[in-house]
């Protein structure tokens, strides 16, 4: 599979579960004579990311690392999420802190430098929530093709640039030009894979969650967290004077200002990195 140890990210989803007990299968088959490594975080030991990965990884026999961060770890790397990723796009960065941290775990704690992911899956399959009121097949379609192509500007580049920052190596099959792309909620998807016990049926089925919900604890959602801690540093002042400070994508939250202040003084003028932020169609 490959001269450097591999392991996987597991998030308990669908798409990352596939990778991984796919990717374990065929290291098996091929006599990798190392443990397979899955990699899961969350904010608690019961959030559902965790409790999802953890049944995936009892199924599929891997050496399973669970990583727990406190809402202090996920504040304190924001300004080096922001410096990694170089953007200062909202829904970017929110999922992109826990998997900063997760990679700093697999670079300081074990030997895994090449790390398989389900990147792609959700903008290839029609996989995001969203997609249940698009208009019609081809309206879906046509979105399907716009995230793929604007990838490298969100969730690729959190996945490339992330890894990157830790010297680890990232792998995305499901952006393999010989995948075929299938229907709503990655139907398609799930059908190819039920029925043959490769991973526990609540996880085949198991609803679509945003990387930043499915880390949090059962309390209190990662998002608001974040949205709570940032709420006083940024006054409402800032806000009324956003759009003249901040002309082009103008931050329509406190934390998207948050986030863009800190942009600017990393990389000052470089706002026309991102043509616009992440945000889902067909919904208020």
């Amino acid at each position: 599979m490959a001269n450097r140890r591999v392991g996987c990210f597991l998030s308990g989803g669908l798409d990352s579960s596939l990778v991984s007990a796919l990717a374990s299968k065929f290291a098996q088959e091929n006599g990798v004579d190392y443990p397979f490594q899955t990699f899961a975080i969350g904010m608690s030991t019961e959030s559902t990311d965790l409790s999802a990965a953890r049944k995936v990884a009892a199924h599929i026999g891997s050496e399973h690392h669970e990583i727990v961060f406190t809402p202090e770890q996920g504040f304190e790397v924001i300004e080096d999420v922001i410096y990694a990723l170089e953007s200062y796009d909202v829904a970017t960065i929110q999922s992109a802190i826990g998997m900063y941290l997760v990679s700093k775990y697999i670079k300081e704690k074990t030997d895994t430098v090449v790390v398989y992911s389900g990147e792609g899956a959700d903008e290839l399959c029609q996989g995001y929530g969203y997609f249940h009121f698009a208009p019609n097949s081809k309206e879906a379609e046509m979105e399907s093709h716009r995230l793929l192509n604007t990838m490298y500007l969100f969730c690729g580049l959190r996945a490339d640039r992330i890894t990157a920052a830790h010297g680890l190596e990232i792998r995305v099959p499901f952006l393999d030009h010989h995948t075929p792309k299938g229907g709503i909620e990655k139907e398609l998807l799930r059908k190819a894979f039920d029925g043959t016990d490769l991973l526990p049926e609540q996880v085949l089925w198991r609803k679509k969650e945003e990387f930043s919900d499915g880390v949090s604890s059962v309390e209190k959602t990662w998002k608001a967290i974040l949205q709570e801690h940032i709420e006083n540093l940024v006054t409402d002042k800032d806000m009324k004077d956003a759009p003249e400070v901040y002309k082009f994508n103008t931050p329509q939250s406190k934390e998207a200002f948050y986030y863009r202040k800190i942009f600017e003084r990393l990389f000052p003028n470089r706002s026309s990195l991102i043509p616009y932020t992440w945000l889902r169609k067909w919904m208020n």
